[in-house]
């Protein structure tokens, strides 16, 4: 009987239709509000959100002609070097004497002006025609001053113009308690750079792997923006920056600063 009754009631059911109808329960409504507010809000963000676009690469502190490679033009043994890491040369100094193999004696010069960042030889070597010497970071340039090369892989130096800032983090400063050295990008070569040209730059080819990659890279010249109120004389992102002066042939990380874009643009790739 009980069963018969509870069909009875099914079938009565349809005819009710004064009867309220309960189509979700009050937790459900809350839960659905909630989801349209946090699309609403994707989508805004979407369209007028803001995303930093920027380009990073390595680098190094130098000078605009960079370090060059003073070669021996004769074979023979060395005798002499007439110079040291770190010591200052001038144009047409005696670097070094050779012995040939006649036994004739031959001073080589410096063809330039510089600073002394490594030798390439030891005193008794025998050597070729043509063998690295002495490496020297030019300081002849008629505007001499320390500034940073960057090595921008090609295909990521679109975009890359003069007036551009960037942030450097200095090996020998760490960004974490020191902050990053502000500059703004002074030149980028029309051409990426052949090998021999980076390894002209930056005084061999050990260096040269250092800041080579799978694409020729471009050359992005950056100048440091000076600030006398610290000891190093240039801007960094903290007050201070590192208490003591910075020197060249160091290396650098630089992040270029491109501008933003909406996320709805970088999704579409434009």
């Amino acid at each position: 009987m009980n069963f018969r009754f509870k069909a009875l009631q099914r079938m009565r059911e349809p005819d009710e239709l004064d009867s309220p109808t309960l189509l979700a329960a009050p937790r459900g409504w809350i839960a659905v509000f909630v989801v349209m507010i946090i699309m609403a809000g994707a989508s805004l963000w979407a369209f007028r959100g803001s995303l930093p676009i920027s380009v990073s690469a390595p680098g190094l502190l130098t000078r605009p002609l960079g370090s060059a490679q003073v070669q021996s033009p004769v074979p023979g043994t060395v005798r002499q070097l007439l110079v040291r890491p770190t010591d200052s040369v001038a144009a047409n100094q005696p670097i070094a004497r050779v012995e040939s193999l006649d036994g004739t004696s031959a001073q080589i010069t410096s063809p330039f002006a510089g600073h002394v960042v490594g030798l390439g030889v030891n005193e008794g070597q025998v050597i070729p025609t043509g063998q690295t010497l002495a490496t020297v970071e030019r300081t002849d340039a008629p505007d001499d001053r320390m500034v940073a090369m960057v090595f921008v892989p090609a295909a990521r130096a679109v975009g890359l113009t003069p007036g551009r800032p960037v942030d450097l983090s200095v090996s020998t400063a760490p960004a974490s308690s020191f902050g990053l050295l502000r500059g703004r990008i002074t030149s980028v070569s029309p051409y990426p750079l052949t090998s021999g040209e980076l390894t002209g730059l930056v005084g061999g080819d050990l260096a040269a792997k250092t800041y080579a990659s799978a694409s020729a890279p471009r050359l992005v010249i950056v100048d440091l923006v000076r600030d006398t109120a610290t000891r190093s004389g240039y801007a960094w992102s903290t007050t201070n920056g590192p208490p003591n002066a910075l020197g060249t042939q160091v290396s650098v990380q630089a992040t270029i600063n491109l501008g933003s874009q909406t996320p709805f643009s970088l999704i579409l790739g434009r």
